[in-house]
């Protein structure tokens, strides 16, 4: 005989349950402590399913110790008060009606097709953002069928994080609202038909009960890291632990200063500023190409991306080249991939220059040290002091320096005496927020669980590796010459002056002085005609 069961959903679990059959993928994540896992192992007896003769349902982990110590350990402590049995080899609970409920996991991709015998009304997936998209699609769209009058639905929970955060919240986070239904065209051999879907949010104070049973769980999750409390405490899906630009900003948060602000509205860039162009090419992948902006007080402004996916080389080069054609380009950085031989008449590289007329140089891929570039440049809160002599400064060890080491180590002396400059450009890196591809691409950077000071590779990660590209050339531009923060300052004061005073004389004889010291081209600012220069050094 059945022992009696008592189980009250808290508000939030309710409204997940009660997403209509015809949704067919129902979402439930957020926040840690939001009672997801219980959740997918109640469903079937709250819905009655587990009555049903015909019913079959199938439970998923990433890999059998996470199934194993979460799922099944949960499922022994209330299922067998249904009346269901457990088969330890199988890992199932079969029901008197003949119902059943698998638990299941897929450590690699190809496990994916380990179910392709068996069909499922009900599939589960517990911490979903831990399972790859391929996964979720081919289970999800091969194995879940409706049969005896049952519907078809695939439930899943998740927090954000993990390898899979950027699908799932591509998926189901950024498309609409929560609680909003989405239909997707999806086609059949019997013509398109919708599939819908929907997201549920989830936060740790819609669990009253972990809320009553561990009053301090709460406390214990403001102690945690800002990216992994805001992740776990507040279920957001713009942050989560083990993101590799923290600094990161849309916009800033209540507490924090308003340079830490990464997205602005677009300005008119000065036509004399230099620009670089960055291209990470594919054509199964992403090709993204961006340009930036150099500012005279070496800020960088990514003001313009393009994407295009399977497209022919002819087309993206010449759609590049069109959009360069009023820019001041002083390089042009392509993916080094372009130079390799793929067994045509032309490289990449060569069909690249055939079709646009510009000249690209092979793009710095050191992705190591591209993360670390890419770091100073969103980094808005300024260095810490540096270490100066509690003593204080001594023109007898200053003089002593001198002799022993030689002038380089007595200025380096002096050095940690002088002032310290204020940053007043933070953060070096300004991004258009009409460059969405980019804004959406950097908080889904994760370091690499094998290379910590690596990024990890995912799919549509291109934006990413043209910022590496990007603000490699920056560098390479900047260092170039000891005179070019000089040379861009001037410059800039020497238009602001134009602005003012409207004094067309003095600007050119001040511009062509300023060309005969450096070789900086001649050029009016903003309104006026520039002259043509495919690459400058000053």
């Amino acid at each position: 005989m059945n022992e009696v069961l008592t189980w009250k959903p808290h508000p939030r679990q309710e409204e997940f349950l009660a997403i209509p059959d015809t949704v067919f993928e129902g979402f439930y994540g957020g926040a840690a402590g939001g009672g997801k896992s219980e959740l997918l192992l109640w469903l079937p007896i709250v819905r009655g399913f587990h009555q049903a003769p015909r019913f079959k349902g199938l439970l998923l982990r990433r890999t059998f110790p996470e199934l194993e110590n979460s799922l099944i350990l949960r499922s022994t402590e209330f299922y067998h008060k249904t009346g269901a049995t457990y088969n330890t080899q199988k890992r199932r609970w079969t029901w008197p009606s003949g119902a059943i409920l698998q638990f299941g996991y897929m450590d690699r991709d190809s496990d994916a097709r380990n179910y392709d015998t068996t069909e499922f009304n009900y599939i589960g997936f517990d911490e979903l953002t831990s399972f790859s998209e391929f996964q979720y699609r081919y289970v999800t769209f091969s194995r879940c069928r409706s049969a005896s009058n049952l519907p078809a639905f695939v439930r899943s929970a998740s927090n954000p994080g993990n390898i899979g955060h950027g699908w799932v919240r591509k998926r189901f986070v950024e498309p609409a609202p929560p609680k909003t239904i989405m239909v997707e065209m999806m086609p059949g051999s019997d013509g398109s038909r919708p599939i819908k879907r929907i997201f549920i949010p989830a936060k740790l104070t819609d669990n009253p009960t972990l809320l009553r049973e561990d009053p301090t769980y709460i406390n214990r999750l403001m102690m945690l890291p800002e990216a992994e409390r805001r992740a776990k405490l507040d279920g957001d899906w713009y942050t989560f632990s083990g993101q590799s630009f923290e600094d990161f900003r849309v916009e800033p948060l209540p507490s924090e200063p308003a340079c830490a602000r990464h997205v602005i509205p677009p300005f008119e860039i000065p036509k004399w500023w230099p620009s670089i162009l960055a291209i990470d090419w594919g054509f199964a992948a992403m090709t993204y190409a961006g340009w930036a902006a150099i500012s005279p007080d070496r800020r960088v402004y990514a003001y313009r991306e393009y994407v295009a996916t399977r497209t022919k080389i002819s087309t993206w080069a010449s759609d590049v080249a069109r959009l360069s054609q009023d820019d001041y380009i002083v390089d042009v950085v392509l993916d080094p991939s372009a130079w390799a031989d793929r067994g045509t008449d032309q490289t990449v590289m060569e069909q690249f220059c055939t079709y646009s007329h510009l000249n690209p140089r092979k793009a710095d891929n050191d992705r190591i040290g591209g993360k670390a570039l890419i770091r100073e440049f969103l980094r808005w809160k300024p260095k810490p002091p540096r270490f100066t002599p509690a003593e204080g400064y001594s023109e007898d060890i200053a003089q002593r320096i001198l002799r022993t080491s030689g002038p380089e180590r007595y200025a380096e002396y002096r050095e940690l005496f002088a002032p310290e400059a204020i940053e007043v450009n933070l953060p070096r890196l300004q991004i258009f927020d009409c460059c969405p591809e980019l804004i959406k691409t950097i908080p889904l950077c994760i370091d690499d669980e094998r290379r910590p000071e690596d990024v990890a590779t995912f799919n549509g990660d291109d934006p990413y590796d043209y910022l590496r590209y990007l603000l490699k050339g920056v560098d390479y531009f900047t260092s170039r010459s000891s005179k070019t923060a000089e040379t861009l300052e001037r410059r800039d004061r020497i238009n602001r002056e134009f602005t003012s005073t409207g004094d067309t004389t003095a600007f050119y004889r001040k511009m062509e002085a300023l060309e005969r010291k450096g070789r900086a081209p001649v050029s009016l600012p903003l309104f006026h005609h520039r002259r043509r220069s495919s690459y400058v050094a000053f």
